[in-house]
């Protein structure tokens, strides 16, 4: 059980790695409380008005982008084991999205599920990313 939480709360790496993981958890939280609240607004009926629209449009996408290059750092400055976990977390987290989305979208046009819809791909991207960090913290260390 240690070794999980050690996994998880990514001991042993330098205190550089940790500060921008962090970064990049914290503009990963911003990114999906704006993607969050403008769900919020839209089923409250506030996205009608173009203004609100475009200014969520650009705001989630900022944090986006602010969060893609983030990690984009984050994986330059790591040492080569940890960005070997990294990129197979990522692999991992890719795959099993393109194939969840494929088998899901085959029961969907089949009547037999609801739409699928945008959050739950990312929600199975998010956490088939962290299970591969875990694993492959745990496997590697």
């Amino acid at each position: 059980m240690k070794q999980i939480i050690d996994a998880i709360c990514s001991r042993g790496l330098p205190s550089r790695d940790i500060q921008n993981a962090n970064r990049v958890n914290l503009l990963a939280l911003l990114w999906a409380l704006s993607l969050g609240g403008t769900s919020f607004l839209a089923h409250q009926g506030y996205l009608a008005s173009t203004w609100v629209v475009v200014s969520c449009f650009i705001l989630h996408g900022a944090i986006g982008i602010w969060m893609l290059f983030a990690f984009k750092r984050f994986l330059r400055q790591l040492d080569e084991m940890e960005r070997k976990i990294q990129l197979d977390a990522l692999a991992l987290a890719v795959g099993v999205s393109i194939i969840g989305f494929s088998l899901y979208s085959i029961l969907d046009l089949a009547d037999l599920l609801p739409d699928l819809k945008a959050a739950y791909l990312v929600v199975l991207l998010a956490l088939t990313y962290m299970l591969g960090i875990i694993f492959g913290r745990l496997s590697y260390r």
